[in-house]
């Protein structure tokens, strides 16, 4: 049994495209993408020289342009925890240089250490992450 090269790029995009359902994040569509335009170009009767140069330059342009558009902000601010570095929450209870205490951020309590006294009420801006308690400062 013989594929003609149109079936094989449609066959290889389209499990390109599948597999992107098990990977996280936005990264094996691209191929998919190019595969499918290879496929279309391949159909044409172009050569497999064309063909490559498409699946490439298509799977490229796709990733750099195609991809600001499927990104979230989320995932341009950095994820998990460190997505709260630079955010402002409030002391939930007391926090002093020799003890932790907890902040709310986001409806959440974190734990949270600070060099300054921080006392229940104050705002304070999340500096840094340290294991599972979040670096405060305390805003003047």
């Amino acid at each position: 049994m013989s594929f003609q090269p149109y079936a094989l790029w449609l066959i290889a995009g389209i499990l390109l495209m599948l597999l992107e359902l098990l990977v996280p994040g936005l990264v094996v569509i691209w191929f998919g993408i190019g595969a499918l335009f290879a496929g279309f170009v391949a159909f044409l009767g172009v050569g497999k020289g064309v063909q490559i140069a498409v699946f490439l330059a298509v799977s490229i342009l796709s990733l750099v342009f195609v991809r600001k558009f499927f990104a979230s902000d989320e995932e341009s601010q950095g994820v998990g925890a460190e997505r709260l570095v630079g955010k402002e929450c409030t002391v939930v209870e007391k926090i002093s240089p020799e003890k932790y205490g907890k902040v709310k951020v986001e409806g959440e309590l974190w734990l949270a250490e600070s060099d300054e006294e921080c006392e229940t009420g104050d705002k304070v801006k999340i500096v840094s992450i340290e294991g599972t308690h979040l670096i405060v400062k305390k805003i003047n």
